[in-house]
């Protein structure tokens, strides 16, 4: 059997900027993936808003060479909702206004990238970092702890490997997770989050808007040159049926939503709508196992941290295998757990608590709420305070 000191089941962008950060601090690891990126990857219209600590992260594992052109700074973000339950109506007066540092010092509240574009930057890492060895295509059934601080992993294929740790990052619905009796905490949002690319004929200036609509938020999120990412929360149906639709309704649909700020628009690729729902594990592992990202935590996608809250977990075990190595000890989810846990717990259920409490704040319509949404905004926005424990659960 293959034995590595620490076995990652999963090849997303968690468990492979995982593998990156172990593998630097001299541990044999082994990443165990399903397989090369889809074919339509190129075309995938998804994009990620990474928060200072994360883009720290990916530059020091090799992540973003050469992608500088590729990042675009977010220098301000709007929080607004609409007035009325029809669509394009007129807006709230009310606003919140989360700022970065300011263009002169150079500091952007975060930035984006497209996941193709990160996609990519993680495959061009592994190949310059042979001490990751992968297996794929492969997938991970059972982790199970045998003795002599080990864990025998079976894959699909009926291959066993042993392992002195072994990380699950495969995903929301975590096949080891399941398997090691870890339960979960949650529930599924009515809807759908569909996502695009569109081209558009005025700079966004690096501003990223939110506006809370009746069926959820649409947000406009600034992509380099003149493009934007959409990501649009509407009823199961109407997400299925703007992801087919002809592309001029599709355009006439958002300029509806976004009003006329942005000039004539275009699609770029493909569209795509998915679930969405919150959803914690109990616990952040067993024994011979330790979860992380969205094996560990999903929550709902409006302030765009689902990725950040992963790539958190990520640079938590780096400090504490770093911290294991320093001592000579051995990589053990036993010794590791709970400290782990101390460090992710919190932080991660504070960002459950803020995205479900604002979804349930501004999910629908009526007269009461929206004067308490006003209130909530204005008073947000009058509140250094409130504006800066923004900022920071997004850093």
């Amino acid at each position: 059997m293959k034995e590595a000191e620490i076995l990652i089941a999963g090849g997303g962008f968690v468990g492979t900027a995982l593998a990156l950060a172990t593998a630097r601090l001299g541990f044999a690891v082994l990443l165990v993936e399903a397989g090369d990126a889809p074919p339509d990857a190129e075309e995938d219209p998804r994009a990620s808003m990474l928060s200072a600590s994360s883009r720290a992260l990916l530059e020091r594992l090799g992540v973003l060479a050469g992608m500088e052109t590729r990042l675009q700074p977010v220098w301000e973000m709007l929080v607004s909702h609409g007035a009325r339950s029809e669509v394009g109506g007129e807006a709230s007066p009310f606003f919140v206004a989360f700022a970065g540092a300011g263009k002169a010092r150079k500091e952007p509240l975060a930035w984006m990238l497209e996941n193709r574009h990160l996609r990519a930057g993680m495959a061009a890492a592994l190949r310059q970092n042979p001490e990751v060895r992968r297996l794929a295509p492969a997938r991970v059934a059972r982790c199970t702890a045998v003795a002599h601080n080990r864990s025998e992993v079976r894959l699909e294929d009926g291959r066993r490997l042993l392992a002195r740790l072994c990380i699950a990052t495969d995903g929301a619905n975590s096949q080891l997770r399941g398997d090691a009796g870890i339960e979960t905490s949650g529930w599924r949002y009515e809807g759908s989050a569909l996502t695009a690319v569109i081209a558009h004929e005025w700079e966004h200036d690096g501003v990223a808007q939110e506006h809370f609509m009746p069926a959820g938020p649409f947000a406009i999120l600034p992509l380099p040159g003149r493009r934007s990412s959409l990501v649009w929360v509407e009823t199961a149906e109407a997400a299925a049926a703007l992801t087919r639709c002809p592309q001029e309704i599709f355009l006439a649909e958002a300029w509806r939503r976004m009003g006329d700020h942005s000039g004539e628009m275009r699609l770029e690729g493909r569209r795509l709508a998915y679930p969405i729902g919150l959803q914690l594990a109990r616990r952040y592992g067993a024994p011979g196992l330790l979860l992380a990202g969205d094996a560990a935590h999903v929550v709902h996608p409006l302030a765009g941290q689902g990725l950040n809250m992963g790539l958190k977990d990520v640079i938590a075990l780096e400090e504490l295998l770093r911290e294991s190595r320093r001592l000579g000890l051995a990589a053990d989810a036993g010794l590791l757990l709970e400290r782990y846990e101390r460090k992710r717990r919190f932080d991660n259920l504070a960002m459950a608590m803020v995205t479900d409490g604002t979804q349930r704040l501004f999910h629908g319509d009526g007269a009461i709420l929206r004067l308490l949404r006003d209130l909530c905004l204005g008073t947000a926005q009058a509140s250094e305070r409130i504006r800066a424990l923004g900022e920071r659960l997004a850093a």
